[in-house]
């Protein structure tokens, strides 16, 4: 089956049109190149990413809630939210990749490398263990898995986030 998407990330836009095999093995690995090419671009507003398919139309993921974004590292977000533990620091980084980068979804590698760059807060054992991590985050609702290694922060934890960085 063929299948379109195009994704916007401020001034970076790619549009793909072929196998719809090719969008579900190669998706995550592809959002998180644009994310990093975005991240690299300078840009520092919180732009929509914009998906269109052939099957279901547009579809734009936009903020929630009361637009409040964090514009700063994830170092700077783990300081603010008190960060002490390995699902504290996934969290603060879920956080960035939503409120400042302006994600609807991330992956496991994209989690992996905002929680790196909080030096002061990343421990090699958070890594090691992040698998465990994850899970009880999903168990605990404040993460969802939308698809395998692929999550989104939950509309509660969302909420919840907003208002300590508020």
């Amino acid at each position: 089956m063929e299948s379109k998407i195009k994704i916007k990330m401020g001034p970076i836009e790619i549009e793909y049109e072929g196998s719809e095999g090719f969008l579900k093995e190669e998706l995550p690995a592809l959002l998180s190149a644009v994310s990093d090419l975005y991240r690299e671009s300078g840009v520092v507003e919180n732009q929509p990413i914009q998906e269109q398919t052939a099957s279901t139309g547009v579809v734009e993921s936009k903020p929630e809630g009361n637009g409040a974004t964090f514009q700063g590292t994830t170092g700077s977000l783990a300081a603010t939210l008190g960060v002490k533990s390995g699902t504290d620091l996934i969290m603060a980084a879920a956080g960035r990749l939503t409120l400042s980068l302006g994600q609807g979804t991330f992956t496991r590698s994209q989690i992996i490398t905002e929680m790196k760059s909080a030096t002061a807060y990343h421990k090699k054992t958070y890594v090691n263990n992040l698998t465990k991590y994850l899970n009880q985050l999903v168990k605990d609702q404040k993460l969802m898995e939308t698809a395998k290694d692929t999550y989104a922060l939950s509309a509660s934890a969302k909420s919840n986030m907003e208002s300590r960085i508020a």
